[in-house]
């Protein structure tokens, strides 16, 4: 049994592309992400009884086609068709059926899974997949933070995502030393925007399959990986690469904004890379002002609202 692999990465660090990359290899199957379903329902299987019993299992299946994001994947699924894929005892066939269900529908025989929570999530998916292999995109934590800014999740607040970004990206990284090379790989996703070629090789030789030039297709996919309602998320994924996509902190960050920002971040930045102000990093004052007092508006907003009737 060839194992399954995990993309993860901070929001908006370039998880969807390689995804999308990913998904257009004639072997490989990943569908859209479940946003921390699988968590989620393993925190309720008491209600369901004993998994590797026909009924136990039926009842889960039944309940995750009922989800909406099992309903994005757009494909025909039923109890039958999932469970017939299941090849593992427990909660972990269950996971497994489903995606093997899908790769299947895709006439494809390898799935992956991207989701950008995974990132605080990874020894659960090590707990149900020992084998599995993580592939880690990192993205300039201060291009990731202003991406973030212009949606209408996440944080709305550069600081705050400047911790997060440092901390999440850092455990990851510890994680991978101890996982090693074999079930770890970490990319830059400026990297694989100025030489995807070059990246995507590496990424086949570290899950062990051959090379595809589909992969370089994968905008002509657009329509059959992402649901309509959703592509909005990602204006730009139905074109080719785009090389000068990066760095664009360096024009829309103050002077300020900037070194607030690094220091909360730089040694992260620094060990993944990055350019960063020689330290130690001084000063920031208005940025971090600024940033407090959004911080309380929002607070005061929501202590309002909560007090109307």
């Amino acid at each position: 049994m060839t194992p399954p692999f995990f993309i993860v990465g901070f929001q908006r660090s370039g998880t969807t592309l390689l995804r999308m990359m990913l998904d257009s290899h004639p072997r490989v199957a990943v569908p859209l992400d479940t946003t921390g379903l699988w968590s989620r329902t393993e925190a309720r299987l008491g209600t369901f009884g004993d998994l590797d019993a026909p009924d136990g299992a039926a009842a889960l299946v039944e309940a995750l086609l009922a989800e909406e994001r099992i309903r994005l994947w757009e494909i025909p699924l039923s109890v039958e068709t999932v469970l017939k894929e299941k090849r593992l005892p427990g909660y972990p066939g269950v996971i497994d059926a489903f995606y093997q269900a899908y790769a299947r529908a895709k006439d494809k025989t390898i799935w992956g899974d991207k989701d950008p929570g995974n990132m605080l999530r990874i020894p659960a998916l090590l707990r149900w997949f020992p084998d599995a292999r993580i592939l880690h995109i990192i993205r300039d934590g201060r291009d990731a933070c202003l991406s973030q800014l212009k949606q209408d999740f996440g944080f709305n607040d550069c600081l705050p995502c400047a911790e997060a970004w440092r901390e999440q990206v850092w455990w990851v990284r510890q994680l991978g030393q101890v996982l090693g090379p074999e079930q770890y790989l970490e990319i830059r996703y400026e990297d694989l925007v100025a030489d995807p070629e070059k990246q995507l090789q590496a990424i086949c030789r570290f899950l062990k399959l051959e090379y595809s030039k589909q992969m370089l297709l994968y905008h002509e996919n657009v329509k059959r990986s992402i649901p309509e309602s959703k592509r909005h998320i990602w204006p730009l994924i139905d074109k080719p690469p785009v090389a000068d996509n990066v760095y664009g902190w360096k024009k829309a960050m103050s002077p300020s904004l900037r070194i607030a920002f690094e220091k909360r971040a730089a040694e992260v930045l620094r060990e993944s890379g990055y350019e960063t102000l020689p330290g130690p990093i001084r000063g920031g004052r208005m940025a971090e002002l600024t940033s407090l007092l959004t911080r309380i508006r929002q607070s005061l907003r929501r202590h309002r609202s909560a007090e109307r009737p």
